[in-house]
């Protein structure tokens, strides 16, 4: 997928998630691998809410997400903790 129209999908209406989930794309995304790239896109199919929880830790998911979650969790604290 063509990372236009995957920054546009980022977009889920939380400004944090979506700060979060552009923040990924910029500095993660080219790294992936072509299997976390397409479960990247996965995620972000995800409704909004689900996605949100998956991150913070407060509900389960497939554990093919892990490796993505993971990051995005990390990218998370990271941010939080640079802004302190």
């Amino acid at each position: 997928m063509i990372l236009k129209k995957l920054r546009w999908k980022s977009r889920k209406g939380i400004r944090e998630l979506d700060i979060l989930l552009q923040k990924f794309l910029q500095l993660e995304y080219e790294n992936l691998t072509q299997i976390h790239k397409e479960i990247f896109e996965e995620l972000l199919d995800l409704e909004t809410y689900d996605l949100l929880n998956a991150i913070t830790g407060k509900s389960s998911y497939n554990i093919k997400y892990e490796p993505i979650i993971k990051k995005l969790s990390q990218l998370s604290v990271l941010s939080n903790d640079k802004s302190s």
